[in-house]
């Protein structure tokens, strides 16, 4: 069974990079790009910060939170446990696979941080945002980071199902504490106010 399964991850994996082209190639290169989404980041946090109000601070924890969880449980309970090689560095894939740039990356791929930190982001988000067009762009983005890095060759299919996975329960569960604290300080507040303090 398992076999079966990374045979269907290999050929999925070799499909996806296989559709490549100088052109593309450059495209999924910079969508694939550590600062590529710098302004989108900036536009995100403005998008946040108009939506929370005064508990701003609290979304920009939750979201920093995310990321913490997402990219840490991805690397010490995944990657250094798994140890699943990545394709870049899958001998048997020598002379088949298209590298771009000639990226290889580290050792170990299962699972993707970039697919659980975008898909963690993108899913608290889109909960504290709580909008169709949100949802349907943020997610679009986030598949197609993910897209791009088996494009060039860094991870299997399967390294961003999971990771993608990894990182929406990441996302969720930050947004969860994100509206406890948030209820927590209300409360505080409201307390305040009959008690006639500031």
């Amino acid at each position: 069974m398992i076999e079966t399964l990374e045979s269907i991850d290999r050929q999925l994996l070799l499909l996806i990079n296989g559709w490549n082209s100088p052109f593309f190639d450059s495209v999924m290169w910079f969508i694939s790009g550590k600062f590529t989404w710098l302004p989108l980041y900036v536009v995100l946090l403005w998008l946040v910060i108009r939506k929370t109000g005064r508990n701003w601070w609290i979304a920009l924890i939750g979201i920093a939170l995310t990321v913490a969880l997402a990219d840490s449980i991805s690397v010490h309970c995944f990657k250094n446990v798994v140890m699943r090689y990545r394709p870049t560095h899958n001998l048997e894939l020598e002379g088949v696979l298209h590298i771009v740039n000639g990226y290889h990356g580290g050792w170990y791929g299962f699972v993707s941080s970039h697919a659980a930190n975008t898909f963690g982001v993108a899913t608290f988000i889109c909960l504290v945002l709580k909008h169709k067009a949100a949802w349907i762009g943020l997610m679009a983005w986030a598949a197609l980071v993910c897209y791009s890095r088996i494009y060039i060759g860094a991870h299997y299919p399967a390294d961003i199902a999971c990771g993608g996975l990894l990182g929406a329960l990441c996302g969720y569960a930050a947004f969860r504490l994100y509206q406890w604290l948030c209820s927590k300080i209300s409360i505080a507040k409201t307390e305040n106010q009959q008690d006639g303090r500031p």
